[in-house]
């Protein structure tokens, strides 16, 4: 495939003037008010998938039949497409969540005027979907620096992690995606592939998790702004990138700096991404440091691949740390 992107589309709420739509415009737009089944067509994630037992796989159980191994698999999708496609392999413990049921936590944050759909989509053959909503109700930081508010579920069909949901916040000014870390080291709800997976998601959904997400982001607004006024001089930025990209045994012995920090320290420098005001602070040298994570030059040629690391691989995690490195600053 040209791209990773499943079936080259995705679906997206609005644009801003002057700019390409995102995914090398491969993105389908959709106005602002669009219902869940119009995202889900829009997204091209209307299909089903299903277990049935994987070749060579024993019987476990006669009543009812159970294998030791199944494989999840997807019905054939456009007209390139002849056949069902295998997906993954699972236990007979791993139950499948259609998207339709991934789409429907959302309905009651739509109908309730708490949330909006912003962009849906599939990775690969459809072994990843994700659903981003923003909340109403924006953090301002400092003046002319707001950060908006945002859900993104995502699960999986080829028995790789569960569904979870991440509480986003997106910087306005660049586009940052930053990270927030709850009880646990991480801003994550996460519910297993389980036989009970449909009763989990209904309760989590509605007013239980408006609630939870409103405690997160309160929470991080403070934070946020706490490290907006939090002044450091150059050493002690030093001191935190040293927490966040901590150099080589030779490095230190040669007095030189990782690449990493000579890369964060151009993003300081560069006002579209640090505005006056903030350049001298925890937030702006935090930022710079997602910001690099974010764009930073890699191998990845997809930019489908740059968004799975920075949402769900190792970009996240390090983000994180300099999550983390930033609160112990702060105390």
């Amino acid at each position: 495939m040209a791209h990773d992107l499943f079936q080259g589309t995705m679906a997206y709420v609005g644009a801003i003037p002057g700019e390409t739509p995102p995914w090398h415009g491969l993105g389908k737009l959709v106005s602002a008010d669009v219902t869940a089944e119009e995202m889900i067509v829009a997204a091209n994630l209307d299909w089903t998938v299903w277990k049935e037992p994987a070749p060579g796989a024993q019987l476990r159980t006669q009543d009812p039949e159970t294998y030791d191994r199944y494989l999840v698999m997807r019905e054939p999708v456009g007209p390139d497409e002849a056949c069902s496609v295998a997906l993954g392999m699972v236990t007979s413990a791993y139950e499948p969540v259609q998207n339709h049921e991934a789409f429907a936590f959302f309905e009651p944050f739509i109908e309730n005027q708490w949330a909006g759909f912003s962009t849906a989509g599939a990775l690969g053959n459809g072994e990843r979907i994700w659903v981003m909503a923003r909340l109403v109700g924006d953090i301002e930081i400092a003046p002319d620096d707001m950060v908006e508010r945002y859900l993104l579920l995502s699960t999986s069909h080829h028995g790789k992690g569960a569904v979870s949901v991440r509480f986003t916040p997106i910087r306005v000014v660049c586009q940052n995606t930053l990270n927030l870390a709850m009880r646990g080291g991480t801003g994550v709800c996460t519910i297993r592939h389980t036989p009970y997976v449909r009763a989990h998601l209904r309760k989590a959904q509605a007013e239980e998790l408006r609630i939870i997400s409103e405690k997160v982001f309160d929470g991080a607004q403070q934070r946020f702004r706490a490290m907006a006024d939090r002044r450091m001089q150059t050493p002690e930025m030093f001191a935190y990138l040293e927490r966040v990209f901590p150099r080589t045994r030779l490095q230190e012995q040669r007095n030189r700096t990782p690449h990493s920090w000579d890369a964060v320290w151009r993003i300081l420098a560069d006002e579209r991404v640090t505005p006056r005001g903030t350049e001298d602070t925890l937030w702006a040298v935090y930022n710079a440091v997602v910001r690099y994570e974010d764009y930073r030059p890699t191998d990845e040629r997809l930019e489908e691949s740059r968004l799975a690391r920075v949402w769900f691989g190792r970009g996240r995690g390090l983000k994180l740390r300099a999550l983390n490195a930033a609160k112990a600053f702060l105390n």
